[in-house]
């Protein structure tokens, strides 16, 4: 039935399933799965995954913490075109829950689906799984194979997802698609991040009496002042298609009890990169303000943990899957969509990095406004077009 597989004929199926579709999208965004805590979600997408008629195998580095991977396969051999998205999502805001709260996967007045996770990224999970259920059940027959592959940790930097996955060659293909949100646009580039956490340690005292030197939150506090210097020396920078690089102290921890002098001081440091620069040399000048502070006061021993060096995502915009994505979407849409780059990070820079395989980002929802705020949402009739979108790639891959 390859033949008949056109982009008329796609939206006609997802329209008269979009209940079902959108069902699918309200299951799993009221589903709670911050980072650490996805295995519940896991299920919901399992049985989703198990209702295409596809068998789902699990791979955990971490008890409790499943990556799930299901591969479709055709009659005929082939390519295999990979699909990849995070199960994980940002703390909801405790203070702003937002308008429907964190769970809601409630659909409003105003045509968009809320919810944590309803950008970044389960709109995309979604849109994906809904693609190939329905493409198995218009009797689409893929030359070769297609990977539904979601992990754990995404937000943590991978270690326990997608990096577990690549280090047991999990995760291999010809082409595929990350779903992170992209206001519909084709993402062939992303910065990269170095992300660690520091701590002082200090002697803890009553707060009766003055202390002799500097406590751990002054320690702290002295080499956050410090470390912000890089990030005005950042500001001056001027990088081509790019957002300016950052550095951003994002989590303080400090102190027991009001009444004692700290003893334990940890924050936590995100640098973001742009192509151009080197993640090794990003992270040897927040060593060097460390260090530079260690000399002056041995005192500032310090403890550094590196949680994250996430590469750079860099496509050639002419490679031919770009293409491909840019025809299936103007097919489905009737219009042209583009190809542009940003700051941020995705598992698909990982992906790309261990196996060459061309991943850009291409989703629907708003990818810097809405993703992990209280307000995040996905518009319905994006991510039921983008489901026509990615079903389209499907056809246009593997026909």
């Amino acid at each position: 039935m390859n033949g008949q597989i056109t982009a008329a004929a796609i939206s006609e199926y997802v329209e008269k399933n979009r209940e079902e579709a959108l069902q699918c999208l309200s299951e799993i965004v009221q589903t709670p799965s911050v980072t650490g805590d996805e295995l519940a979600v896991s299920k919901v997408f399992t049985r989703w995954i198990e209702k295409a008629g596809l068998e789902v195998k699990q791979y955990a580095e971490a008890e409790g913490r499943p990556n799930l991977l299901a591969e479709w396969r055709g009659s005929r051999p082939g390519k295999r075109f990979v699909f990849n998205g995070h199960m994980d999502v940002f703390p909801p805001d405790a203070k702003n829950p937002g308008p429907f709260g964190p769970w809601a996967g409630k659909i409003a007045e105003d045509g968009n689906l809320y919810g944590r996770g309803a950008a970044d990224m389960k709109g995309g999970d979604c849109g994906a799984l809904m693609a190939v259920s329905f493409l198995k059940r218009m009797g689409f027959d893929p030359r070769g194979s297609i990977l539904l592959s979601y992990m754990v940790d995404e937000e943590n930097g991978g270690g326990k997802g997608v990096k577990y996955l690549l280090k047991n060659r999990l995760i291999e293909g010809d082409f595929g698609i990350c779903m992170e949100p992209t206001c519909g646009k084709v993402l062939v580039a992303h910065g990269g991040i170095v992300r660690a956490y520091c701590t002082y340690m200090a002697e803890p005292r009553h707060s009766g009496r003055r202390y002799s030197g500097d406590n751990a939150l002054k320690k702290a506090v002295r080499a956050i002042t410090e470390l912000y210097k890089i990030d005005e020396r950042l500001a001056e920078t001027e990088p081509k298609n790019f957002e300016k690089p950052c550095l951003s102290v994002t989590v303080f921890h400090a102190g027991t009890a009001a009444n004692v002098h700290p003893a334990k001081a940890t924050f936590a440091i995100d640098r973001r990169l742009v192509p151009g620069e080197d993640h090794e040399e990003a992270l040897r000048e927040i060593v060097d303000v460390l260090e530079r502070l260690k000399e002056q006061d041995p005192a500032y021993a310090y403890e550094l943990e590196v949680t994250s060096k996430r590469p750079f995502l860099d496509i050639p915009e002419d490679d031919p899957f770009i293409s491909l994505l840019l025809r299936s979407y103007e097919q489905v849409m009737g219009r042209p969509t583009e190809v542009y780059r940003r700051s941020g990070g995705s598992d698909a820079a990982n992906i790309r990095e261990a196996t060459g395989i061309p991943m850009p980002n291409f989703g629907i929802a708003n990818d810097v406004d809405d993703s992990g705020s209280p307000n995040e949402k996905i518009p319905v009739q994006g991510y039921l077009d983008f489901i026509k979108v990615y079903m389209m790639a499907v056809v246009n891959a593997l026909s």
